[in-house]
């Protein structure tokens, strides 16, 4: 990739990633959860409607300078900064209107670190296996039922340490949402569904 193909593609980068940071931040202190896929259906809800019409030329401008560069590869310097004037336009407008609801991005963050904390379940089995096996030896010597006893307690330990830190996962989950569903007004992505993407 030449470098003129990498400012390219750097430039059609952050074209997305400013508008669609933009469009979500003011959804956010509205206390709408929505992903990059729904924020047509969020822009037509009424109450946000008619400031994405007012900035429907905006938008026109940033969709031509994507599509010039996805097909042809290159944009003029007038138009990148036709284009980023466009992007600048939006980013004010959008943060002129922000709304007074804080905390939605916190909230799903900490809903993500929860879901990453909970622990895996053990595999069990091998510890029943090699248990049972141990414990059936002792009938050729007595020392055996002891070690099963001991693969039996091993296993015991592990299965209370996973429902330990599957207590406290669930607990800092269930906090977590909390804390969404008090900052949340409406959900048009599933809180879930945003995190996976």
């Amino acid at each position: 990739m030449s470098k003129r193909e990498q400012a390219n593609e750097e430039f059609l980068e952050k074209l997305r990633s400013r508008t669609s940071r933009a469009i979500q931040r003011y959804f956010f202190s509205h206390g709408v959860c929505v992903s990059r896929p729904d924020v047509r259906k969020a822009m037509r809800l009424p109450e946000h409607e008619q400031l994405f019409v007012a900035l429907a030329p905006s938008f026109a401008q940033i969709n031509e300078a994507i599509g010039l560069l996805t097909d042809i590869g290159s944009l003029s310097l007038p138009s990148k900064e036709k284009t980023m004037r466009a992007v600048y336009e939006i980013e004010a407008r959008l943060q002129e209107r922000e709304g007074a609801v804080e905390g939605m991005e916190t909230a799903l963050a900490r809903i993500g670190v929860a879901l990453r904390s909970a622990p895996r379940k053990p595999k069990l089995w091998p510890y029943a296996f090699w248990g049972t096996i141990l414990v059936f030896m002792a009938y050729v010597a007595w020392p055996w039922a002891l070690a099963g006893a001991i693969v039996y307690i091993a296993a015991l330990g592990k299965h209370l340490n996973y429902r330990k830190r599957k207590a406290e996962a669930d607990r800092s989950f269930n906090e977590a949402n909390e804390m969404f569903e008090a900052v949340a007004e409406l959900e048009l992505t599933p809180r879930l569904k945003l995190l996976e993407q």
